[in-house]
């Protein structure tokens, strides 16, 4: 597991190479983005962003991270506290 800073992170805002933040843990959710249920769109919306506040408003955190999480994870920031 990679540990990257929130500039880093930034750089993989597209359709093509989107990164997400939840929680303090960096997603890498370019190969979901067409299964998305909600669609790709809202993704790339907040690719290369932290998009916890998002995630947390529209999902069970702890189902849909369970279910997809571990293969979608790339690591974590640094420099930033897990929300508990």
């Amino acid at each position: 597991m990679g540990s990257f800073t929130t500039d880093e992170v930034s750089k993989h805002n597209s359709e093509s190479d989107c990164w997400i933040i939840v929680d303090g843990k960096v997603y890498d959710l370019t190969s979901f983005l067409d299964d998305h249920p909600g669609g790709k769109k809202i993704l790339v919306k907040v690719a290369g962003k932290d998009a916890s506040k998002q995630f947390h408003q529209y999902h069970n955190a702890a189902q849909i991270l369970r279910k997809f999480g571990p293969k979608l994870l790339k690591g974590e920031v640094t420099g930033v506290s897990a929300k508990l």
